[in-house]
């Protein structure tokens, strides 16, 4: 007995003295190579966010902890944006978005950064499709902004992909002598042919 009451105290002692490794899976990883980004965005088809940061940023603490970590727990995000940090301090070059080497400085300009956070929703080849959002005051109101600026950004890249598919159907309507729907007949109308 006595053996069995030790070894519950060594196990209750073990559990409070065990480490605490944060979960992976609710992890914002950073980035320096935009790249691979492209690369993983283009695949699954889906927008890259980006949050622009600093160290010592106690509204980007907020963002992670109060927003984008829940939201990543829950699964919210998870097959609708690619999710990453980039720390505007940082300096050197980066790999952009084509594979080219930038100043870290030449990519913070690109999209205007002067505040941070700054979230700014962009496609595989870099290319912003939604306004900024700039700052952060409470979590409930973000995670609306955010929301809406994510349906936005995945509606702003189907429409860059639709085009193509929808010129195709566009041919067939045509070929057809079928009435053409009201989404072929603009993309006809402004020569967007990109089969």
């Amino acid at each position: 007995m006595k053996t069995l009451v030790k070894l519950a105290c060594l196990i209750s002692l073990l559990g409070f003295i065990t480490p605490v490794f944060p979960d992976s899976h609710d992890r914002i990883d950073t980035s320096r190579d935009w790249s691979v980004e492209a690369s993983q965005a283009k695949s699954a088809g889906i927008p890259i966010m980006v949050i622009f940061s600093t160290e010592h940023c106690p509204y980007c603490v907020r963002l992670r902890e109060e927003v984008l970590k829940p939201l990543i727990h829950n699964g919210v995000l998870k097959g609708k944006v690619l999710i990453r940090e980039f720390n505007i301090e940082e300096g050197g070059k980066i790999t952009d978005f084509d594979g080219e080497r930038i100043r870290s400085g030449i990519f913070v300009s690109r999209y205007k950064i002067y505040a941070t956070p700054t979230v700014v929703l962009v496609d595989h080849r870099g290319r912003q499709l939604t306004d900024a959002i700039v700052g952060f005051n409470e979590a409930d109101s973000y995670t609306q902004f955010l929301d809406e600026a994510i349906s936005s950004a995945v509606m702003s890249l189907a429409s860059l992909q639709l085009p193509r598919f929808a010129g195709c159907i566009a041919d067939e309507f045509k070929e057809s002598g079928v009435k053409q729907p009201y989404l072929s007949e603009l993309l006809l109308q402004s020569n967007q042919r990109y089969c």
